[in-house]
């Protein structure tokens, strides 16, 4: 209980970040979480598109309510701890989706999607 209790405090806090990170466009903030391994694909002109994107369909970010923790998820050995939150936009509401996950005592971003 105490490793989900901590959990939820960071991805509270990082998902805060991405948010943030979202609303200015901000490459390096949205990264700075994950492990560099999970990045290779991912590169400031797709960043970059994304956002524009969702700034169109969602506008800007006023807020966020959680909603749930979903059940943990094994990936390469480690647990993934899963959570959702409503995202509040100046355009609709939208599904926030992140997991993180704890290596050698630091904890990572694994996903981060809004729907």
């Amino acid at each position: 209980m105490k490793n989900t209790s901590e959990a939820f405090e960071v991805a509270e806090k990082y998902l805060k970040e991405m948010l943030e990170a979202d609303d200015t466009a901000n490459f390096d903030l949205y990264t700075k979480r994950f492990e560099g391994k999970y990045l290779e694909n991912f590169i400031r002109e797709r960043f970059s598109n994304d956002i524009q994107h969702m700034h169109e369909r969602n506008g800007m970010n006023t807020g966020h309510e959680f909603l749930c923790t979903m059940r943990q998820a094994n990936l390469d050995g480690m647990d993934v701890h899963r959570f959702a939150w409503k995202g509040i936009y100046e355009k609709r509401d939208a599904l926030i989706d992140l997991g993180i996950y704890k290596k050698n005592g630091r904890w990572y971003v694994i996903n981060s999607a809004v729907y």
